[in-house]
């Protein structure tokens, strides 16, 4: 039997020997370290567009004001419908993204579906159709009345003006409850157009047949001329014939037409020369290519080589608009008529999108002066003397509107027959500038000198001037 010494030995040497053997047999041959962060990539985001439409699974329709929401990873976006049910948004991705879209609209069932979105494409969605909630109600009867239930607009302009050029109406057909009338009582609703411009105007579709909620859908689209449509809706039965009111719908004008567009002033005389801050007004009248009124909100721009004129207009429902000109500098001289007459021009677009205008001239008239040709006379006993006077402003230009001009004779056995009394109209002709009468001696009788004196007077719009010369009669 070994000693302890012995045994205490061979145990010492067995674990020198094991313990580096065992722990270089543990150990791997290689080593993997994983960072985060830092030389990677940064990936590229791609815009794709996402659009689609709702409809009323019944009707057709298209749904306004649905809401739409779009979700996918880190990804949550809120839409609603248009008018017609459509919607349209952009995704950012570099990879392809599984989207889930939910659609609810009240008194409809909510949808649900998905569909995958590529960077870089545009992903029209399926038509998606909303069923309407079912309320229980009981069956209908049979229809007695028929109304409009909504219209999409009350007026579309006339075609190729740029506006909406259709317009969508819903009558609804309801029994003696007023209930709307369900798909076992549906019916036929004919369409007719009571009153049209005669432009072409198309009613389509010329009937239709109710759907589960009584309605029916007629579109108008307007032809080529102005003015009002009557539409009316008529269900024939067997018993009765149900009619409905007429709706009416305006159809605007298109786009201006030189041929048609004009500029009105109303005064071609301004007398505001030598003032400051006195206004006259400046209208148009702008007609597209079918003599109709432009749509309204068509706007017209304004210039003016005298004082300042407001800058622009909308024209309205008749196709007009007016703008106010104001008196003061600059001062207008026109390069062929002369100090005081300026250019005031209307600016708007045609319909192949060139700018088109049309002038106006405007005489600014000032203060008033008086001559008289001759400034002395000496009429014979029973004789005459003919006389000549101008009234004109300080550039030689007629008066303003409303000017009285009167000619005065003061004296023993005399008289005035001619141009005594005069009130000017509106004009830049200088044929109101110029006036002639004749003094008589009224008294042959005696031949004894006598004195004469003629006044001529000016009041009006360019303030006061007074004349006075004197002579004798015998």
């Amino acid at each position: 039997m070994p000693n302890n010494y012995s045994v205490k030995n061979s145990l010492i040497k067995f674990v020198i020997f094991f313990i580096p053997f065992l722990l270089f047999s543990c150990t791997p041959d290689s080593t993997v370290v994983t960072t985060g962060g830092g030389g990677g990539i940064t990936p590229v985001l791609q815009k794709s567009t996402v659009a689609g439409q709702v409809i009323d699974d019944l009707s057709g329709i298209p749904i306004d004001s649905a809401d739409v929401l779009i979700s996918g990873p880190s990804l949550s976006i809120n839409l609603k419908t248009d008018t017609q049910g459509k919607f349209a948004t952009e995704i950012e991705t570099d990879v392809d993204i599984t989207l889930t879209i939910f659609t609810s609209k009240s008194g409809f069932v909510t949808d649900t579906a998905t569909a995958t979105v590529v960077p870089s494409t545009t992903l029209n969605l399926d038509l998606i159709k909303l069923s309407p909630i079912t309320t229980g109600t009981p069956p209908s009867g049979d229809p007695v009345s028929i109304f409009l239930s909504s219209q999409s607009t009350t007026s579309i302009g006339v075609r190729a003006s740029g506006s909406v050029e259709t317009a969508s109406l819903i009558f609804e057909v309801r029994d003696s409850s007023n209930t709307p009338i369900d798909l076992a009582h549906s019916v036929n609703v004919k369409f007719t157009l009571l009153a049209a411009p005669g432009g072409g105007e198309i009613i389509s579709p010329s009937s239709v047949t109710t759907n589960n909620l009584g309605q029916a859908t007629v579109n108008i689209t307007s032809g080529t001329k102005a003015g009002v449509v009557q539409i009316r809706a008529q269900i024939d039965l067997a018993s009765v014939t149900i009619i409905s009111d007429p709706v009416s719908v305006a159809i605007h004008g298109g786009l201006p037409d030189l041929s048609h567009f004009s500029v009105i002033p109303s005064l071609v005389n301004f007398p505001a020369l030598d003032q400051f801050g006195t206004i006259m007004t400046v209208s148009v009248s702008v007609g597209d290519k079918y003599s109709n009124p432009v749509k309204t909100g068509t706007v017209v721009s304004f210039i003016t080589t005298g004082g300042i004129i407001e800058g622009s207009i909308a024209t309205n429902d008749q196709g007009g608009g007016t703008v106010n000109l104001i008196s003061g500098n600059p001062k207008p001289v026109d390069a062929i008529l002369g100090p005081g007459f300026a250019t005031v021009t209307a600016t708007t677009v045609d319909e192949n999108h060139v700018t088109i205008s049309r002038d106006a001239i405007i005489l600014f008239s000032g203060i008033p002066t008086i001559s008289i040709s001759p400034s002395t006379f000496a009429i014979a006993n029973g004789g005459s003397q003919n006389f000549t006077y101008t009234v004109f402003d300080e550039n030689g230009n007629p008066l303003g509107k409303g000017t009285q001009i009167t000619v005065t004779v003061d004296g023993t056995s005399v008289s005035a027959q001619g141009q005594i009394n005069v009130e000017l109209p509106d004009t830049q002709s200088p044929v109101w500038t110029q006036f002639s009468f004749t003094v008589f001696d009224t008294d042959d009788s005696t031949n004894v000198v006598k004195p004469v004196s003629i006044t001529i007077n000016s009041t009006g719009p360019n303030g006061i001037s007074e004349s006075i010369i004197s002579g004798t009669s015998r």
